[in-house]
């Protein structure tokens, strides 16, 4: 993956990916080789980089993850929108297994709202996928007052999808 350029490197975020998902014991040994990616030149070395890294997770007894948590979480509101996806598909699969991390990650999801992408419309999408996020942390996010603002105010939106999904969502808050 650390190569500077071919597909080698980009069949290697895949394979690792692959492994990290059936077996992330057999991956956590590499996790600063990996972490070490999410500064590449390369966009999607930084994507597998943030996917595996978040498949690490459950196996993480070294904490390590808290360390690196935050460049993850800053791909939410940086200007492109499938970094910011896959920061936010991340950092939800992460709070699912570190749900010490919440505090962490919750504002870094939320923050989505004011992130500024290529286009207005990539905001929107971003912030559907912060919605499939905050769905899959439910139990744990649905009492949370800046959740449930969040997700009231996305039933507005201009983007069908997502406003229905707020609306789902909103009719399952306290």
């Amino acid at each position: 993956m650390a190569a500077p350029s071919g597909t080698a490197r980009f069949a290697a975020g895949k394979a690792l990916a692959v492994t990290a998902e059936k077996d992330p014991r057999r991956v956590y040994p590499h996790f600063e080789a990996i972490a070490a990616l999410l500064a590449s030149d390369s966009k999607i070395v930084r994507w597998n980089a943030m996917q595996i890294l978040a498949l690490l997770a459950p196996v993480d007894q070294d904490q390590k993850l808290d360390g690196v948590l935050d460049t993850c979480l800053a791909f939410i509101r940086g200007s492109n929108l499938v970094s910011a996806a896959n920061a936010i598909r991340g950092a939800g699969r992460i709070a699912r297994s570190r749900p010490e991390l919440l505090d962490r990650i919750v504002p870094a999801i939320l923050a989505v709202e004011d992130a500024t992408y290529e286009t207005p419309e990539c905001r929107k999408v971003a912030i559907g996928h912060a919605l499939d996020a905050l769905r899959e942390l439910w139990p744990s996010v649905r009492q949370r007052p800046e959740v449930a603002e969040f997700i009231r105010r996305q039933r507005a939106t201009t983007r069908p999808a997502v406003a229905r999904r707020a609306e789902r969502m909103a009719a399952d808050l306290p």
